[in-house]
């Protein structure tokens, strides 16, 4: 009798499980699916309450990808600047992943590995400073950007982005480095390598899960941030993808499916590395949860 209960109540925790997952799993794809299908879509199609076009069209692509420059409307204008501002967004994203990754790993080795007097408490400050909203030091950081002359550049938002990336960095990277044997590096230090070299041949090859997972996180939020870049730009020089989202927005009118179009052009880049990444990402999370 007992084993009986037992067994349903195991069916009824995975039922509840799989019933919390699949709402888990509407809730975060319902808005992706509505953007997809909306972007097929006719202007006077949108209004309507509905989710498959009746009439698909490729018209709202197009505008991206072959803009006509006799259409001055305001959304066709502004397709016109959607690929210049995808790739200020990519050389933005490549430098804050790159910065992330050289200066965390060195950071997070020194915490996980070096026994010093005070490093458990520098990596709370690190966290403790990501914690501060950044509405609270937006007023400070574009004074700051303003005196040294960096507003409206590519450097301004690299500076920004990497601040709040990078303490998430050094603890994702301890976390993982904790998890490599310490036997490894003894072993390099015999067969004649010096911690240096042991760290760039020997340490960093092991804990690869690790980094890939941290380069994705910080390309994703350098990606998709908009606050602190649309208070350091103002010209197509240093505008990303999200900044020039925001000005499809008219004061009289909003092309919606012309929107959803370059949200799904603006979202296949991020969904493509989780995707072919989502190995290496699922265990670096793990390795740095564990550690």
């Amino acid at each position: 009798l007992s084993t009986r209960i037992d067994r349903r109540r195991g069916i009824l925790k995975r039922a509840l499980l799989y019933g919390l997952v699949l709402v888990a799993v509407l809730y975060i794809v319902t808005p992706f699916v509505y953007m997809v299908t909306t972007s097929f879509m006719e202007q006077r199609e949108a209004g309507k309450a509905h989710w498959i076009p009746r009439h698909p069209t490729l018209k709202n692509y197009r505008a991206y990808v072959a803009p006509d420059p006799e259409i001055r409307d305001v959304g066709y204008a502004t397709a016109r600047d959607f690929f210049p501002s995808v790739v200020n967004s990519l050389i933005i994203a490549a430098v804050v992943t790159a910065f992330n990754l050289v200066l965390g790993s060195f950071a997070a080795y020194g915490i996980a590995r070096i026994q010093t007097r005070g490093g458990f408490y520098m990596l709370l400050f690190y966290l403790g400073s990501r914690s501060i909203p950044g509405v609270a030091i937006m007023i400070p950081m574009y004074i700051l950007m303003q005196k040294v002359g960096l507003l409206d550049t590519k450097l301004a938002v690299i500076l920004a982005h990497i601040s709040f990336t990078l303490p998430f960095t050094i603890w994702l990277l301890k976390g993982c480095f904790q998890t490599v044997p310490a036997d490894i590096e003894h072993a390099a230090w015999m067969d004649g390598c010096g911690r240096l070299n042991g760290l760039l041949r020997v340490f960093l090859p092991c804990a690869f899960p690790g980094i890939v997972a941290a380069g994705i996180f910080c390309f994703v939020f350098s990606w998709g941030e908009f606050l602190f870049t649309l208070l350091f730009t103002t010209t197509m020089h240093s505008k990303t993808v999200t900044v020039v989202a925001s000005e499809f927005v008219g004061e009289l009118a909003m092309r919606f499916p012309l929107v959803a179009a370059g949200g799904v052009l603006s979202a296949l880049l991020p969904l493509v590395l989780a995707f072919i990444f989502q190995r290496f990402i699922i265990r670096g999370i793990g390795g740095a949860v564990t550690g």
